[in-house]
Parts: C-alpha cells; sequence; structure tokens
C-alpha cells in the first residue's frame, strides 16, 4: 500500500499574518463607503437650481443647505430682482438690486451684507441722482450724492441726510460746514455765486446768529445777523472805507453806535431806522465838535464847540448846512 506524506500544520506566524490581511481588507472597505457617504452628503447640500422660497421669491442659483448661497439670480414678489451673491439665503458679498417696487429708486450696485447695504456701492435714483461710497447698515455713512439738478454733496451722512461735508450747486454755490438732519446749513462757510462768502451760523440756510460777511464790493460786517440781515450788534466796513459799529436791526443801524467816515468825522449817539436820531455828538476831526439833538440824521439843536473857546447854539438846516441861532 503506497505511503503518504503528512501535510504540514500551518505556523502561528503564518495565520497572524492571514488575519491581518483579512483585517486590511475589511479596514480599506469601510473607508470607501465612509467617503462614498460623505460625497453623497455633500451632493445634497451643495448645489444648484431653481426653487420658490418661502418668502415667495423665486431663486435660481448656488443652494447650501437648502438657501440660496453664493451666486444666484433672487425675483422678489414685490418685482425687485437681485443678481449676486448670496450667504444663508441673503444677499452677502457684491450685487445689484433692480428696484421695481419703488418709484425713486432704481438700482443699487455693490457690496451687501446679511441683506443690507454695506460697503463701497452705488444707489441710483429714478430721476438718474445717485448716491455713492461706503454703507452701514444700509445707509450711506461715507460718500457723494450727485443729484440731477446739478446739486453735488460730498461728506458724512447720518441717517440719509449729510451732516458734515461740502455742498456745490449748478449756481457755482458752495457750502462747507456741518448740515441740520433736513439738509439745511448749520454752521460753515457760504460762497455765493456772485463771490460773497459768508462765514458762521445759519437758520433755514439764511445767516443767523454770529457771523462774518465779506462781499465782492467791499463791504465788511461781522457780528449778529438775523434771517439774514444785520440785526444785534456789529460792525459795518463799506466799500469807501467807512465804518460803522453797534446796534443794528433789520440790515441797519438802531440804537446805539459809533460811525467814522473816510474824512475823519465821527458820529457816536443814537440811531434810528438808519439814521441819526435822538442824542449824539459830531467829532469833525479837527477840534470842532457838536453836541446835542438830532433827528432824521440832521443835527436840530445842540451845542456848536469850534476849539476856539467859543461856543454856539447851533443847526443843520434841510440841505445840512450848519445854521446859528
Amino acid at each position: 500500500m503506497p505511503t503518504f506524506p503528512r501535510k504540514s500544520v500551518p505556523s502561528r506566524q503564518v495565520l497572524a499574518l492571514a488575519f491581518l490581511l483579512l483585517l486590511g481588507c475589511g479596514t480599506e472597505n469601510e473607508e470607501g463607503e465612509s467617503r462614498e457617504t460623505e460625497s453623497s452628503g455633500l451632493a445634497k447640500k451643495a448645489k444648484k437650481g431653481k426653487q420658490t422660497l418661502p418668502d415667495g421669491s423665486v431663486y435660481e442659483g448656488e443652494m447650501l443647505g437648502g438657501k440660496p448661497n453664493g451666486y444666484g439670480l433672487r425675483k422678489l414678489i414685490n418685482g425687485d430682482v437681485f443678481d449676486g451673491q448670496h450667504k444663508s439665503g441673503l444677499a452677502h458679498g457684491y450685487g445689484t438690486m433692480d428696484y421695481k417696487s419703488r418709484e425713486e429708486i432704481e438700482r443699487y450696485s455693490g457690496l451687501w451684507k446679511s441683506g443690507q447695504r454695506e460697503g463701497y456701492g452705488t444707489l441710483v435714483f429714478s430721476d438718474s441722482s445717485r448716491m455713492e461710497g461706503h454703507w452701514e447698515d444700509d445707509e450711506l455713512l461715507y460718500g457723494d450724492y450727485q443729484g440731477s439738478d446739478g446739486v453735488i454733496l460730498s461728506g458724512k451722512w447720518v441717517s440719509s441726510s449729510l451732516s458734515e461735508g461740502r455742498m456745490k450747486t449748478a449756481l457755482n454755490e458752495e457750502f462747507s460746514g456741518t448740515f441740520n438732519p433736513d439738509g439745511s446749513f448749520l454752521k460753515g462757510t457760504f460762497l455765493s455765486g456772485e463771490g460773497n462768502r459768508y462765514t458762521g451760523s445759519f437758520k433755514s440756510n439764511l445767516y443767523h446768529g454770529r457771523g462774518i460777511l465779506e462781499k465782492t464790493d467791499g463791504t465788511l460786517y461781522a457780528g449778529d445777523f438775523e434771517e439774514g440781515e444785520y440785526s444785534g450788534v456789529g460792525m459795518l466796513v463799506e466799500p469807501d472805507g467807512s465804518k460803522y459799529s453797534g446796534g443794528f436791526s433789520q440790515g441797519i443801524p438802531e440804537g446805539f453806535g459809533i460811525q467814522e467816515d473816510v474824512t475823519g468825522v465821527t458820529y457816536a449817539g443814537n440811531w434810528s431806522q438808519g439814521e441819526k436820531n435822538g442824542r449824539g455828538t459830531l467829532d469833525f476831526g479837527d477840534g470842532t465838535s457838536f453836541t446835542g439833538d438830532f433827528r432824521e440824521g440832521l443835527a436840530v439843536q445842540g451845542s456848536y464847540d469850534w476849539g476856539n473857546g467859543r461856543i454856539t447854539d447851533s443847526y443843520q438846516d434841510e440841505n445840512g448846512e450848519w445854521r446859528d441861532r
């Protein structure tokens, strides 16, 4: 009977190696399945498509987690259309909003954050006016406004109104300073189209309060204003060089004041409706003087000091000539 050799029994080392090989194959399969599952999940989250959102708007573009995320086009139920970047369902990044629901606004192009204008951008109005600059919380913070009427506003803005900066009109009028919430001037320097310059306070865009007015004809006034006129206490220098310091009302001398003309004649006394009225003194600058009563700019009664010891009771006739009584 033939004999056969006995089968050799695998050693412990061989069995251990086989176990490790089997274990490795199982781990590789599990990792492959894990990557496949993760890829499938991302595919479900990040995609492009078109759908109606809970607010009724229609969106077409990139989405994440069922919300607009990335670039897309969104048509709102009020007719407005946004074309640009989104994040978590809101306009975020660069984009353009075409406003169909608002008559006064046409379009905004620029940066957005969480659904509001934020960063650099341009807002165009239906009359072709535009606001351009840095936005924050949907409001212009720093930038320019160019009106269809030629008005240009530049500077710092608060609640859609220029707070501090410069204004220029089509009539070559310029203002630099601070503004009231309604857009009127508060305090600063105004240059008229004719070249007159005023620096001071305003009320309803009229000179009001303390200020200095310099006119192109050489007139200079420094003092109090009320609704655009000299009123209160001030100093006026006329184009011919004559000066007046004292009270004013409605643009003319009123109350006590001192006037000095270019010939050196000085009047110190009361004024009414822009003329010498009441008690006053005329100093002629040559040693002679008159002290007495005035009416409508003329001396009516008083003492004329001739400077040589002689004093007469004098007055002025209707032509301004001096007469003795």
